[in-house]
């Protein structure tokens, strides 16, 4: 087979002929003209970026009779013997086929070995990621130390399964995608060497078809001359990738923008039936959107549709729509990952942009924005021509004026003697601006239920809670809970983790409902002392006077579940609601005497009732 691929024939033969890597070409140039190279390498990056490619022309450059140099010389017997691969001192390794611990350990024993033509022996491991555990541990060490003739290069294209060990004893370089414009530079010298006839548009379109690939848009481009009789053309470019023509996308998405849906269900299917796959239709339609947002914002158009049909199109679209567009096809392409019929899902997801309602509120969204910008420049608009009219306007007279005596330039003449001296009219004084006082927002509950006593596990106190509650005041106070331990210090440290164990279900702001798993901490919370240390202890951490009431999860569920009955059907907003009593079995009012009893109880026994509560700990008295 006398045919040689294209991207085999234009592999680059040194560093001038890679495309799109100079921070790698550079540094590699000056190492080798200083002959300074390190014992090991690691290339990552995409496909068909030249990392193998690289690899090879660092092996000729080393070995080269011209050594130490920038660049191989390519006619030396060395240089034309890597290149044709008949030197054994640079050895290709596929990864992927000899990834088990066998291959790598006849490396590490072949490697002791002096290379039999050039300087250097080069290993050059491809895919190096599909070595197993024990391949890439059998390679650690001679990685770290080889002999001063090896060099080894590894390539992959994932480098975060690359263990840390093999990267650390390693330099490692980044290869980037090639960009569309160094590809497009090095496809026209190709085209030009081959005389290959070629549309300019169906350039654009291989380059932007790889995704940064230089091997795979040569190897497009083959294909493409190889698949045209004549001219290759942007149409020939899409049958053999798969891919929609761009006029034939335009004619889908003007048929979703008039809301023919049977139109644009036939142009499918007649896509499907040519052999297209609806994932490939996702994928080109997001790309067609893409390009329609640069053209709305920007004004310049990346396709390849002719104008005056694209221009039309654009006049009919808004942003908002288009990202709803991409919205619709994201989340399509993400259902045929795990779906069974991708032809379903493509044409649900034309019906939902064609759908009418969805439409209007995009709209309506656009319009309303609109408006609030409209109403946003009235405003501004206003408070100037206020604030030029009360500059205008003349000062306004002293309110107080009347109150004030007549001033005389002189003193009247009298005849009569005074018998007494006139009082004068007193001139109140102009009030001075008083600072504005802040009103505590929880004042009136103070004023409300403060004065009121409450038993140990009172119905009342859960009423006023209920009836007051605030929604908002819970959310901001749960937010701080459970660094209520954070805050505590001393002896409140033990009582505020006790508290912080149980789950705020109720408050209005001053009183709080906290409910616990167990009646005992309850009871244990609501003695005297312990209630006292806890209300202290809220009041402190909240900045406010805190009531506080501890209830089992087991009665709090029947009371709040009242609650809501009696708060659906109640006749008026300010109807206040009453609620059955609390009864449980193991909730216990303590006053303050039997507090105080546990101060004669012997350690044990006070240690086991404040863990475990009066109602579990029973005292056996002996003979």
């Amino acid at each position: 087979m006398s045919y040689r691929a294209l991207y085999r024939t234009y592999r680059p033969k040194d560093f001038s002929e890679v495309a799109g890597q100079e921070h790698i070409t550079k540094t590699f140039q000056n190492a080798l003209k200083a002959d300074k190279l390190s014992h090991a390498y690691l290339f990552s990056g995409p496909r068909g970026t030249g990392k193998t490619s690289i690899a090879k022309i660092i092996a000729k450059a080393v070995n080269c009779e011209q050594a130490p140099t920038a660049n191989p010389c390519n006619q030396c017997e060395t240089c034309l013997g890597i290149e044709q691969n008949t030197i054994h001192d640079v050895i290709e390794i596929d990864a992927a086929s000899n990834n088990g611990v066998d291959e790598i350990r006849e490396i590490r024993d072949k490697v002791k070995f002096l290379p039999s033509v050039g300087r250097f022996k080069v290993y050059i491991i491809d895919e190096v990621h599909m070595l197993s555990t024990g391949a890439f541990n059998a390679l650690l060490k001679t990685l770290e130390e080889p002999p001063q003739h090896v060099i080894f290069i590894l390539a992959t294209t994932e480098p975060h399964k690359i263990p840390a060990t093999i990267h650390s004893r390693c330099q490692r370089f980044d290869f980037r995608g090639i960009s569309e414009l160094e590809m497009h530079e090095r496809l026209s010298e190709i085209i030009t060497k081959e005389g290959i006839e070629i549309e300019p548009n169906a350039i654009t379109l291989i380059t932007q078809s790889v995704d940064g690939g230089m091997r795979d848009a040569i190897s497009l481009l083959d294909q493409a001359h190889a698949f045209s009789t004549g001219i290759i053309t942007t149409q020939d470019v899409h049958t053999i990738r798969g891919s929609i023509g761009q006029e034939t996308m335009l004619d889908i998405a003007q048929a979703i923008e008039d809301q023919a849906l049977v139109e644009a269900l036939k142009l499918i299917e007649t896509l499907l039936a040519s052999g297209k796959e609806s994932h490939r239709f996702i994928d080109d339609a997001i790309q067609f959107y893409r390009d329609v947002l640069i053209a709305l914002y920007s004004a310049q158009t990346t396709t390849t549709v002719p104008n005056e049909h694209y221009t039309t199109y654009l006049k009919q679209l808004k942003p908002s729509k288009v990202f709803y567009y991409l919205d619709v096809l994201h989340h399509t392409k993400q259902q045929m990952r795990f779906g069974l019929s991708g032809r379903l899902y493509l044409d649900l997801a034309l019906m939902r942009m064609i759908d009418d309602q969805q439409d209007t509120s995009i709209g309506l969204k656009h319009d309303v924005q609109a408006l609030l910008k409209r109403v946003e420049a009235l405003e501004s608009s206003w408070v100037e021509k206020a604030s030029e009219e009360a500059t205008s306007q003349p000062p306004k007279a002293d309110p107080f004026e009347h109150f004030k005596p007549a001033v005389e330039d002189e003193e009247p003449e009298t005849t009569e003697p005074e018998l007494e001296p006139e009082r004068e009219t007193p001139v109140p004084e102009t009030p001075k601006p008083q600072a504005e006082v802040k009103r505590d927002p929880y004042q009136a509950l103070y004023d409300r239920f403060y004065h009121k006593t409450y038993e140990t596990y009172d119905i009342q106190f859960v009423e006023d809670v209920l009836n007051t509650g605030d929604r908002e005041a819970r959310i901001d106070m749960n937010k701080r809970w459970y660094d209520l331990e954070r805050y505590a210090k001393g002896a409140q440290m033990s009582v505020a983790k006790l508290v912080t164990e149980g789950t705020m279900v109720a408050t209005n702001g001053v009183m709080i409902i906290a409910t616990y798993g167990s009646p005992a901490i309850c009871n244990r919370i609501m003695k005297p002392q312990t209630h006292e240390t806890v209300l202290s202890l809220l009041s402190e951490y909240y900045q406010r006077d805190i009531r506080f009431l501890a209830l089992p999860e087991a009665v709090w569920a029947p009371i709040s579940d009242e609650f809501v009955r009696q708060f659906k059907v109640r006749e008026k907003d300010d109807e206040w609601i009453r609620l059955t009593p609390i009864e449980h079995p193991s909730l216990k009012i303590v006053t303050k005497t039997s507090d105080d009893y546990t101060d004669v109880m012997n350690g044990a026994e006070k240690e086991a009732r404040d863990l475990f509560g009066d109602d579990v700990v029973k005292v056996k008295k002996g003979d």
